[in-house]
């Protein structure tokens, strides 16, 4: 089962510490997603994802950080944080675990503009924590086969299976200017760009959205951060006894 950390006790702390020695740190962001999507939108995939994964590998869950790294997002919505900012919040949440003798920390980034404060996360940790201390950075679209976008078919989907009530699909539009390059030609890490490179915010379609995908893309996230997490060496007894029952359910071989 999964421990989410806002509703505990210290007594339920430290019961739940002679289980478990993994926590979860989502990250995500608020800023804009188009007409269609709450700002809220990484932050709600991000609280979402760590909530599933660590129900299956009995984990804390820490609140999820809903400041992020946005300020390619000028003039429209966003409210940021600096990179060193931003490190500095979740170095000393991972200081403040290890104090509370948490052993295993994933930090779930649902927001591409932190990959440039959480990259450096573990040298900036390094010194600060026990040795038998282990911290990893995952950014959750790297789990998936298809390719990422910004409030398009993607998000949208994701959301739509998460939180439908918060989503206006008769707001959806797609970007206003076309995008004819790679998306690596795009420089999308400049104050002010995304809305210059796309019109209006958006990077995708998000009329080909639907929950269906949203279910389809949320197991092949959660699926393939249980496999990463495995690999990783966390709870690998418990993952191994979660996935064995779960294909003696369905029957696999």
């Amino acid at each position: 089962m999964s421990v989410p950390v806002f509703s505990m006790s210290e007594y339920d702390f430290k019961a739940a510490l002679k289980k478990t020695k993994l926590a979860i740190i989502p990250v995500g962001s608020l800023e804009q997603h188009g007409n269609h999507l709450p700002v809220s939108t990484d932050s709600l995939i991000a609280e979402y994802i760590a909530r599933t994964v660590a129900e299956k590998v009995n984990a804390f869950v820490l609140p999820v950080i809903s400041y992020g790294v946005s300020f390619e997002h000028k003039p429209m919505f966003n409210v940021s944080l600096r990179n060193s900012t931003l490190s500095t919040m979740i170095c000393d949440a991972c200081v403040s675990l290890s104090e509370n003798r948490v052993k295993e920390i994933i930090i779930l980034n649902c927001h591409h503009g932190n990959m440039g404060a959480l990259q450096y996360v573990a040298q900036e940790l390094h010194g600060r924590l026990p040795k038998d201390v282990r911290v990893h950075t995952i950014h959750y679209w790297h789990l998936m086969n298809s390719e990422f976008d910004h409030a398009g078919e993607v998000e949208t989907s994701l959301v739509l299976a998460i939180a439908p009530e918060l989503v206006r699909m008769d707001r959806a539009m797609p970007n206003s200017k076309k995008l004819s390059k790679l998306k690596a030609a795009y420089n999308t890490n400049v104050p002010g760009s995304f809305p210059k490179i796309t019109g209006n915010g958006v990077w995708g379609d998000p009329r080909k959205a639907t929950v269906a995908k949203g279910e389809k893309w949320i197991k092949e996230i959660t699926t393939g951060l249980l496999k990463t997490i495995s690999e990783l060496d966390l709870n690998k007894i418990l993952i191994y006894a979660y996935i064995a029952l779960t294909c003696r359910y369905n029957k696999c071989r």
